[in-house]
């Protein structure tokens, strides 16, 4: 599984906009759609993919890194894999 974090989100952004946008510059389905709570100033969302890996989700991420929606422009950066908690 791997994860991208998308920033500066326009505010009213949905999920189903969240994924065509991605659709649209070539990635795969997404599994789930996490939003980041903030100031408000710069919304965010964790973008799940259950069946990418890193490698593939990093050659993905430079077609909507930089992308202009609504008065923004997007951030995207590949999330580091999770570790497991410490017992």
């Amino acid at each position: 599984m791997a994860t991208l974090w998308l920033a500066n989100l326009p505010a009213d952004v949905t999920d189903d906009e969240i994924s065509g946008w991605l659709e649209k510059y070539g990635f795969p389905p997404c599994d789930e759609i996490t939003r980041v709570p903030g100031d408000g100033s710069r919304p965010g969302a964790m973008i799940a993919f259950a069946d990418l890996d890193d490698d593939v989700l990093r050659r993905l991420q430079p077609r909507i890194n930089g992308v202009f929606v609504r008065g923004k422009t997007i951030s995207a950066q590949v999330a580091p894999p999770s570790r497991p908690e410490p017992r």
